[in-house]
């Protein structure tokens, strides 16, 4: 069998950029529930200021993808402990910006001195921090075997998130990107045929089987069955939490409702509710991965923060592997 093409260099600017313009867009509502979400009008007009930090700014979801991106870029390919470091200095400089609990405990022992692989607790919570983070290796091993996929991303998860749960979402994210780049995503029973085959536990595995079905209803509909079946305790009407299942269904759900419509993935993925701006920045990394660059509003890219950097980042992920 012929192997799948590689994505082009705009395919992978468009899964960072979409990523992290993704994320930009949600980071003010991250938190409000569905119903509050509803209200607000023109979300992807505009990005607005958060907390203390201005309009365009990204967060944690996005800094962690660039961080495991430029890793990449140095060293050729997936290096744990290399990305463990170019992680840590995003906490050695005091400039990450909201990281979740379970990646925090995990880089504070490795700033402590623990080895990498030793740093994230495979009981601690299965939160969706190694999800996020994990389009670089999509587009890395698209065409690639399952086995070189499987093996990167379990590397690249386990920096962070140790819980089996975590890493069996970022493998099915990875995988979703992978497709993204490289195969039809209108025929959704092949697309989800993939990330369901690699699933390992059953939660996850389950959900992407329902996945067809809920693609079928109408996006209120869809989202409220999304989380009912993957929620632990659903707290009605807010959406989707941080736990690895729920985001990553979700994630995939608002790109397969409209493959080829960056702005409507984003819009499907912001009014969600909950953890807004991760499903965003999966969803858009999913979305940039199949439409390219352009497909993102320039006016968006333009006053995205750090948007050149990120762009060119991209190309050199792209370079980089060309080069393997």
């Amino acid at each position: 069998m012929a192997k799948e093409p590689m994505p082009s260099a705009d395919q992978f600017a468009g899964a960072l950029l979409g990523c992290a313009v993704g994320d930009a867009l949600g980071a003010w509502i991250e938190g409000r529930s569905r119903a509050e979400i509803a209200k607000e009008q023109d979300l992807l007009g505009y990005y607005r200021p958060f907390r203390e930090y201005p309009a365009g700014q990204y967060t944690d979801d996005t800094q962690l993808t660039v961080a495991t991106a430029r890793s990449m870029v140095r060293l050729g390919g997936v290096d744990g402990a290399d990305i463990a470091n170019e992680i840590a200095q995003l906490w050695r400089d005091e400039t990450i910006i909201g990281a979740g609990p379970v990646a925090h405990r995990a880089i504070r022992k490795i700033l402590d001195g623990f080895d990498w692989r030793e740093a994230a607790d495979p009981e601690d919570l299965p939160f969706n921090g190694a999800a996020m983070r994990i389009s670089p290796l999509g587009l890395w091993f698209a065409g690639d075997s399952d086995d070189a996929m499987k093996r990167g991303v379990e590397i690249a998860s386990r920096v962070t998130h140790g819980h089996p749960v975590g890493i069996d979402a970022a493998l099915v994210i990875a995988h979703a990107v992978s497709l993204a780049a490289t195969a039809d995503a209108t025929n959704r029973t092949a697309f989800l045929a993939k990330p369901a085959s690699v699933a390992t536990t059953e939660p996850l595995r389950e959900c992407l089987h329902d996945l067809s079905d809920w693609l079928e209803l109408d996006e209120t509909a869809a989202l409220e069955a999304i989380v009912v079946a993957t929620a632990q305790k659903p707290m009605e009407g807010f959406g989707v939490n941080v736990m690895a299942v729920p985001t990553a269904i979700a994630s995939i759900y608002c790109f397969l409702a409209t493959p080829d419509d960056y702005c409507a993935t984003i819009e499907c993925a912001l009014r969600a509710g909950g953890d807004v701006d991760t499903i965003a920045a999966i969803a858009g990394a999913i979305s940039g991965a199949r439409n390219g660059m352009d497909a993102i509003p320039q006016s968006l890219r333009a006053a995205l923060i750090d948007g050149a950097e990120i762009e060119a980042l991209a190309r050199d992920l792209h370079a980089a592997r060309a080069a393997v």
